[in-house]
């Protein structure tokens, strides 16, 4: 019996035994809506909502997830105090009746509260230590602290001072997740697709601090509504605009340059928020870093949003990204891409029912190219359009989530014989899926999560069904103590494949497998453990495994070349992350370190010529063996001081071992005593060399000036402040190496009004 099967066993009596469930015990009610911020319309995820009997001892309560939903059923007939709690708005206190059977829809719009301004630092469900086992909330606030050369704070930023995060550095805008490739990463805008949101000058990413409302990033073990990638999911959020006042900002740094707006379209009910983001790397790098760095780009994002009398909120978005540049400036060969995004979201709240739905629908299409002087140009590009579903239930004491999604997806690519054997071609692939979780408290200390997901590929691949689990257990009763655990088996039918010989290589051509009828498929296991320390301290351990089938590589040829092939390789991939954050009212602190190991096994002929071994084991070009992060953030009176540190063991790279010359005997007979022949570089085992320790320190300081018609923030900082030089990557062709950005000195200013 396959191994899905098995694991699918497992599953299956959990969702049958919830499948037995009422709706309600009869006689009793049930309460839901929706918390959001008054001004923006945002969804406050975290919002606490208490229900205390008002002459007896009732007490019922629930948090809002990350659709700003509560859902509290089995409630009593009786009268009760309604409290609605978020940490720097103002409380909703209120009495309330509930009647026998009676299904309420109560939503609530929270007034933030001027006296505990200070106090939103302390934002809940947020940090990188507030996590259940491979899923971290992170927030705008979050995005703030880390140091950024731009007048605010991004999402590339923030991600890649977590441990498990490997980047390419910065530039090329590559992020590895726990082993996983960057194709593999599942990045989710307001339930729409972006393919490539990280910019080509590595700090910089389509969500900035402004436009982002929160982020819920998986790297790994997540849930059956996210079908289709096989290492993480970042599901971000778009931030609302202002239904009340048009305002917006204006900022500028020897970087970027960019603009948002945002304002009412109908006072209360609807609003809109625009921005428009230019880089100025490319002109002023020549005397920022003494040389220029031949990289750019910019977006333009819009995002309207309708609220109604009957709890539905409506919202359409469009974005647009493009990046262009060369990652070796001693090179001629450039790489360009873009993103286009139109989508749209609706949240419903029926009357008289337990039931949340949330509708999303829209297109993605992601083109890029490599254009080179020496050898043919490489295109592809890929539109997808996806209809999605989702409904929250409650019955009694579980929470039921399941839906339906459905996309099309057209992929086209000339290699220009890039990979022999893969050339010009157009593909498309339809799919329809169900997927269905149930949160089963088993008691008031443990809580089991079991759920799959089934995919159909019509003309494709075979049906795929997807079973994973999540369990948590307070042992002591304490939401600050808890274990929580994550298995599942996660499948990937469309596979991004790039020549994973080249450390600097971007260009990406999405298809179907190209060497099997199999889906590319990786499994998941994952333990964690969450702890409150004295004196404020937050620490989080979590252990990890993935075993990856499939996954298509780059053949190794003992001669370096140009041309390769394509080969199937399995995967095994080790590691743990430990956290340990510090938050009090002046000063945040967090310090993370990553373990990982990472083997590939491949089977490839000229493994057999060259090492006389057809199958080799190698680590691949990711695997970062240790990762250290340590990041600060202090408030100083009117000043503001944060810095970050990173450490990286070095990656692996193919050491050339030689070299010799060639004859061709094709043509005229060569005169092999006189003449030279074609020079070329003869490589050893792949990737049995390891790169230099990476480490580099970034820091910044910025104050704030209030006017009576806004605020002015200045900022001074330093990328790579001590100058260390740090490796990019190695050009086994030419035996050049690529440094990254040396230290870079900037200043930013910020105008909000």
């Amino acid at each position: 019996m396959p191994f899905s099967s098995r694991f699918a066993l497992l599953v299956l009596p959990f969702l049958l035994l919830f499948s037995g469930l009422p709706d309600e015990v009869v006689g009793q009610a049930a309460l839901q809506g929706i918390v959001s911020d008054a001004t923006s319309g945002n969804i406050l995820d975290g919002a606490n909502v208490t229900l205390s009997e008002v002459d007896g001892d009732r007490f019922y309560g629930a948090a809002t997830n990350r659709n700003g939903l509560y859902q509290i059923g089995g409630i009593a007939p009786g009268r009760y105090e309604l409290r609605v709690t978020y940490v720097g708005y103002e409380a909703i206190t209120e009495n309330v009746q509930f009647e026998p059977e009676e299904r309420a829809n109560r939503s609530f719009d929270l007034e933030p509260d001027e006296g505990m301004l200070d106090e939103v630092v302390v934002a809940p469900r947020g940090g990188a230590s507030r996590r259940e086992v491979g899923v971290q909330r992170i927030t705008q606030v979050d995005l703030s602290r880390i140091p950024t050369p731009a007048a605010g704070g991004d999402l590339a930023s923030y991600l890649t001072s977590m441990p498990g995060v490997v980047s390419t550095g910065d530039r090329g805008g590559q992020l590895y997740i726990r082993g996983g490739l960057p194709s593999q990463n599942m990045i989710l805008m307001d339930g729409a697709m972006i393919y490539q949101p990280f910019h080509i000058v590595g700090f910089f990413s389509a969500f900035p601090e402004d436009l982002v409302s929160s982020t819920e990033f998986h790297a790994g073990g997540f849930g059956p509504k996210y079908v289709g990638r096989t290492s993480s999911v970042m599901d971000i959020r778009m931030a609302d605009g202002d239904r009340y006042e048009t305002g917006g900002t204006a900022s500028v740094s020897p970087f970027v340059a960019d603009v948002t707006v945002e304002g009412p379209i109908k006072e209360g009910t609807s609003s809109w928020i625009g921005s428009f983001r230019h880089s100025l790397i490319e002109q002023t790098s020549s005397w920022l870093m003494s040389r220029q760095q031949p990289l750019h780009f910019d977006s333009q994002f819009l995002k309207v949003s309708q609220l109604s009398e009957s709890d539905s909120r409506c919202s359409a978005l469009g974005m647009r990204t493009y990046d262009r540049g060369q990652l070796d400036s001693g090179s001629s060969d450039e790489i360009n891409w873009s993103n286009v995004v139109v989508s749209g979201r609706c949240l419903f709240l029926p009357e008289n029912s337990n039931l949340f739905l949330a509708m999303d629908s829209g297109i993605s299409t992601f083109n890029n190219q490599l254009v080179s002087e020496d050898v043919a140009n490489l295109e592809a590009g890929v539109t997808r359009f996806h209809l999605n579903t989702n409904m929250t239930q409650q019955a009694g004491a579980v929470e039921l989530e399941y839906g339906m999604n459905s996309f099309m997806e057209w992929m086209s690519y000339d290699m220009n014989e890039k990979f022999i054997g893969i050339q010009d071609q157009s593909e498309d692939m339809f799919s329809i899926g169900f997927h269905a979780s149930a949160a089963i408290p088993l008691g008031e200390r443990v809580t089991v999560t079991p759920g799959a997901a089934l995919s159909v590929y019509p003309n494709r691949y075979p049906a795929s069904v997807e079973p994973r689990i999540r369990a948590s257990w307070q042992p002591f009763g304490r939401e600050s103590e808890q274990l929580s655990a994550a298995a599942g088996i996660y499948r990937q039918a469309l596979v991004g494949v790039n020549d994973m010989r080249d450390a600097s290589s971007v260009f990406t051509a999405w298809m179907l497998s190209p060497l099997s009828d199999e889906q590319v498929e990786t499994r998941h296991a994952l333990l964690g453990w969450r702890q409150e320390l004295p004196w404020g301290l937050q620490l989080s351990v979590e252990g990890y495994g993935k075993w990856i089938q499939d996954q298509p590589v780059s053949v190794w040829s003992p001669i370096a070349r140009f041309s390769s092939e394509l080969a199937l390789a399995d995967g095994v991939v080790y590691g743990g992350d430990l956290t340990l954050e510090l938050n009090t009212r002046r000063f945040y602190g967090f310090v993370g370190y990553g373990l990982s190991w990472m083997e590939y096994e491949s089977a490839q002929a000229s493994f057999g010529s060259w090492f006389g071994e057809p199958v080799q084991t190698y680590h691949p070009p990711h695997d970062r063996r240790h990762q250290l992060q340590a990041m600060g953030s202090l408030e100083l009176g009117e000043y503001t001081l944060s810095s970050r540190w990173q450490l990286g063991s070095g990656l692996p790279f193919t050491r050339p071992i030689g070299f010799d010359e060639i004859h061709y005997f094709d043509g005229p007979l060569p005169d092999i005593r006189r003449e030279y022949g074609t020079p070329r570089v003869i490589m050893d085992r792949p990737y049995g060399g390891r790169m230099p320790t990476y480490h580099r320190m970034d820091v910044s300081l910025e104050r704030t000036f209030d006017f009576p018609q806004g605020e002015v923030a200045l900022q001074v900082g330093a990328i790579n402040a001590y100058d260390q030089t740090n490796i990019f990557f190695y050009d086994i062709y030419t035996h050049r190496r690529v440094d990254q950005m040396p230290v870079a000195l900037y200043g930013s200013l910020k105008v909000t009004i």
